[in-house]
């Protein structure tokens, strides 16, 4: 495992990221933003769950109040009309 600092990162990406495709353990500090590490991502990770549309049919309650006309005063609020 190698910690490198971000300005070391910036330079020498590419390497870091063939180490971490090899299976080395790269972690990138930086004392602002902290720690990161370079992981592979696997085939498995890659791919997006395949999405079922109507699942949540049934599930999800929409409040009726939502379908109402706002109030002269929520629409002032809206654009930004604030008195």
């Amino acid at each position: 495992m190698e910690d490198v600092s971000l300005a070391h990162a910036k330079d020498h990406l590419e390497e870091l990221i063939e180490r971490a495709a090899r299976g080395e353990d790269v972690r990138i500090s930086d004392p602002e933003l902290g720690t990161v590490r370079l992981l592979p991502v696997t085939d498995t990770q890659a791919a997006r769950p395949v999405r079922r549309p109507g699942r949540l049919k049934g599930k999800l309650t929409v409040p009726a109040r939502l379908f109402e006309p706002m109030s002269e005063e929520e629409l002032k609020l809206w654009y930004g009309e604030i008195d």
